[in-house]
């Protein structure tokens, strides 16, 4: 039986197809794919042909307020794991035959991403001895370093943990070890 999406599944799910998973979209961007999958959630009650931004603004304010989503108006809007999660959960309850679709440079990056943490040395050690990873090799597997910007380091490690959501094996190793990076923050 299919349920009818509320908003903020409808924005998470155009956040979803619009490539969300990799980098922030604009909020106008988000409410152009909202509209295509459900024309009647976002728009005004006297002029449904016209999209209501403002309902989209404050919907995507709560998804981020539910970890759902990071960003804001002004740098965009990216999904967070949390919002994978709910966006995959609530894949068959559209009504109206969207569907949803990964886009095929984040299936692309996927392949990569996992292909790239799987032979990596410093995760075949984790697998076979559990050997906790340094702060510089966690580094390393996001690679990110010393002159990435805090902003930057934030995005990197958000888009490759999303990337390899789909590998449970690697999913679980990155976000095991994240805290590493968490903790040793450099000054």
């Amino acid at each position: 039986m299919k349920h009818r999406l509320n908003i903020i599944e409808i924005l998470l799910q155009a956040i979803y197809s619009s490539g969300g998973v990799q980098k922030y979209l604009d909020t106008e961007d988000i409410a152009q794919k909202a509209y295509q999958i459900s024309p009647n959630g976002l728009c005004w009650k006297k002029y449904s042909d016209q999209i209501d931004l403002n309902k989209v603004k404050v919907n995507l304010y709560q998804a981020s307020k539910k970890k759902l989503l990071s960003g804001n108006e002004k740098k965009g809007w990216m999904l967070t794991s949390k919002g994978l999660e709910t966006t995959e959960k609530s894949r068959k309850k559209n009504a109206n035959g969207f569907q949803l679709r990964s886009l095929k440079k984040d299936i692309i990056d996927q392949d990569i991403e996992i292909s790239r943490i799987s032979k990596n040395p410093i995760f075949l050690n984790y697998q076979k001895d559990k050997s906790k990873p340094s702060f510089r090799q966690m580094e390393s597997i996001f690679r990110i370093d010393s002159y990435t910007t805090p902003e930057n380091r934030k995005i990197r490690i958000r888009k490759v943990i999303n990337l390899c959501r789909k590998n449970l094996v690697i999913s679980n190793f990155l976000t095991k070890n994240i805290k590493i990076l968490k903790q040793n923050k450099r000054r």
